[in-house]
């Protein structure tokens, strides 16, 4: 009677697991704790699932927090839509993701087929930056340990409670939330719920700066990647917030050298790039931040890469040089 009703039990419980990890709009199935990372590319493997079907192609956004939270999808793809452009876009960017993040997890996307027309990549101040510490990391660069499984009934399975785990967790919760509900870049003034919901983001203060090779090297790949599979590809500057008087960030002194890093990395690669990181631009209030815009800013920059991504399209080719920093 024990044996049977641990059996009976068991059944219930994976038949819930079932029903929910079917019912979570979104929810990745990995063999790894990569909850958060993996949501973004399972949303975007989603999404390109259904655009076939409508004829619109994808400009999928990658980069860290700066495109997570810069980037409005509603602002590109209203510009998209008043020029007739048969294109929609997804917002990729994570937090803390650099390039040694972004790497295995495009990876995982085209993996599962995802096949975005273009590939829009966000670098900020802290892209380069070996000594940041608001880097995060896969620890892998092969998509062995880090890939989207199919939702069939063995991968619910083995998977299933894995994928839900990270849901019991408040701080996950609270990433999912705002992730699958578009959350923070599309709402327009902060109210105080808000702001105690979406916390405040703030790198730490005077901190360090060393250029890191390989975070270039996997910001290279990722272009490659694109190229070797016929995805057009750009890179574009995310702007800086800028500083008060008595505020001395390190990284601040380097952007310059950050900047003519990747203004190489796109003249050898001979692919657009594109600065928002300049004089009179933004103005302080648009920043949540140093290096975060608030909704509103997030929306402002959207319309301007749309707008450069429709130039693009239109054969206006544009690499910004080091003359346009502030």
């Amino acid at each position: 009677m024990l044996i049977v009703s641990a059996i009976g039990i068991g059944v219930v419980a994976y038949a819930l697991i079932s029903a929910l990890v079917l019912a979570v709009p979104h929810l990745p199935l990995a063999n790894k704790r990569t909850f958060y990372g993996l949501l973004r590319a399972q949303m975007a493997v989603d999404l390109g699932q259904t655009l076939p079907s409508s004829g619109r192609g994808m400009v999928l956004f990658l980069g860290s927090s700066v495109v997570e939270r810069g980037i409005s999808e509603q602002s590109v793809d209203s510009v998209f839509h008043v020029q007739n452009l048969p294109l929609e876009s997804m917002n990729a960017g994570t937090g803390g993701f650099s390039a040694e993040a972004n790497l295995p997890m495009f990876r995982a996307m085209l993996d599962d087929g995802l096949k975005p027309k273009y590939v829009v990549y966000g670098v900020s101040i802290q892209e380069l930056n070996g000594a940041s510490t608001v880097h995060a990391f896969f620890g892998t660069k092969d998509t062995a340990s880090v890939k989207l499984k199919p939702k069939t009934f063995w991968n619910i399975l083995r998977y299933g409670p894995m994928a839900l785990a990270p849901l019991m967790n408040a701080d996950h919760l609270h990433q999912y939330v705002f992730a699958a509900n578009n959350a923070f870049r599309d709402v327009p003034n902060l109210n105080l719920f808000n702001r105690l919901m979406f916390g405040e983001n703030s790198p730490p203060r005077d901190s360090a700066y060393r250029f890191e090779p390989t975070y270039l090297n996997d910001l290279r790949e990722i272009v490659t990647m694109c190229q070797s599979r016929g995805i057009k590809v750009a890179i574009y500057n995310a702007p800086l917030r800028k500083r008060a008087p008595d505020e001395v960030d390190i990284p601040y002194e380097h952007r310059a050298d950050c900047y003519q890093k990747v203004l190489g990395l796109a003249r050898e690669q001979n692919i657009p790039l594109w600065n928002f990181d300049r004089s009179g631009m933004f103005a302080p209030a648009e920043f949540q931040d140093n290096y975060h815009l608030t909704p509103i800013g997030a929306r402002k920059v959207s319309a301007m890469l749309a707008d450069s991504i429709s130039r693009w399209r239109a054969a206006t080719f544009s690499q910004d040089g080091m003359e346009t920093l502030e």
